[in-house]
């Protein structure tokens, strides 16, 4: 016995945006509105930490395959992509691209690769803004905004932006002695997709440097040394 039609047209598109879905790193799923990346949409991440943020995802996203393309980082760390799983032998660098040809590079990459990441130098032309967005939504790229969308005139689907906890975030150190084992940041998330904002307490970078969730236990966590008294420790990036 087949499916009532009305049935099959309810969940066929449920079916079609879970298709449409990148993973992401399970402590940052509160984040997404349906728990993952979605294909097409503009993300902007912004913050201490940002570059560190956006790999830690592009590492979950491109795991199984897919390609990120950077166009016009020149400061990019390799080293760090590397360290935080990213796959180097499935990251393009694009060098800034000339006055004039910045939109033309960006449609161009947008159409080879799943993951675009920019971060213009100058504010975007609002025309050019609104067919880059449309165009990674016809070919299903994310589009990261590097800068949180600073130079971008329309509002973007979502923004995380990453900052120090009111203790400051950084654990492992004593009087003295020790060294840092990690940062607490809280990750917030806004964005014309979404209802209210939302908000994660995570390390980055974690004891292992690559983005962890906060145990339990370290919810109440002042950075305490081995003497057990709390210190401030400066915001080191």
């Amino acid at each position: 016995m087949g499916f009532p039609e009305e049935l099959i047209g309810r969940l066929a598109p449920l079916t079609l945006a879970t298709e449409r879905l990148l993973p992401v790193p399970e402590v940052l799923a509160p984040l997404f509105p349906r728990g993952g990346l979605q294909r097409g949409w503009s993300i902007g991440v912004a913050g201490i930490g940002a570059w560190s943020l956006a790999l830690s995802i592009w590492a979950e996203a491109l795991d199984v395959e897919g390609w990120v393309a950077v166009v016009g980082v020149p400061d990019l760390g390799l080293a760090a992509a590397a360290e935080s799983g990213v796959r180097l032998d499935r990251m393009v660098i694009v060098e800034t691209p000339p006055s004039g040809q910045w939109s033309s590079v960006v449609s161009s990459v947008l159409d080879a690769f799943r993951v675009v990441a920019i971060a213009p130098s100058s504010r975007v032309d609002a025309r050019d803004a609104r067919r880059l967005s449309a165009q990674a939504r016809e070919r299903e790229a994310v589009l990261f905004h590097l800068d949180g969308g600073r130079s971008w005139p329309t509002a973007l689907d979502l923004t995380l932006t990453a900052g120090p906890l009111p203790d400051r975030g950084w654990v492992g150190l004593g009087e003295g002695h020790g060294h840092l084992q990690g940062r607490r940041v809280a990750i917030d998330a806004i964005g014309r997709r979404m209802g209210r904002p939302r908000s994660v307490s995570v390390f980055l970078p974690g004891p292992q440097g690559r983005l962890s969730a906060l145990p339990a236990e370290a919810a109440a966590w002042t950075a305490k040394g081995e003497t057990g008294r709390s210190v401030e420790l400066p915001a080191l990036v």
